[in-house]
């Protein structure tokens, strides 16, 4: 996954355009939930992902959300936690960059989750919601 010719100094576009999702979407809703981006949403995005590993040929169908379960994830995180946004790494990979200037590269977080089964997507939302330790 990679974004070339966004401005960098546009996050609106970004959201934009990193948050359609739309074949996570129509995914979700043939397994019978919608997503409206809210963090309720990866919890029931984890549940699903992990019934339809157990089916036949599962792996293979949901290794092809996995990246845009990732932007799914990192729009939800934008969208609810105060001062996150997307930010282009120079490759043009885009991550959510928290308020304590940590990235998260929440594409392979995601994929990590489709083909290992972790993390869950709810925690790594707690854990960003969560803020720094200490």
């Amino acid at each position: 996954m990679a974004v070339y010719g966004v401005p960098h100094s546009n996050p609106e576009h970004l959201d934009g355009l990193l948050g359609r999702c739309e074949q996570l979407r129509t995914w979700a809703r043939a397994h019978g939930f919608g997503l409206d981006g809210v963090p309720d949403d990866l919890a029931l995005l984890d549940q699903a992902l992990d019934q339809a590993s157990g089916e036949l040929g599962g792996p293979l169908r949901i290794a092809a959300v996995g990246n845009q379960a990732g932007l799914f994830l990192g729009t939800v995180i934008i969208a609810t936690v105060p001062g996150t946004r997307w930010r282009l790494w120079p490759n043009g990979h885009p991550v959510v960059r928290l308020p304590s200037s940590r990235d998260l590269d929440v594409v392979a977080m995601a994929n990590d989750r489709v083909s290992k089964g972790a993390p869950l997507l709810a925690d790594v939302y707690a854990d960003a919601a969560a803020g720094p330790l200490g």
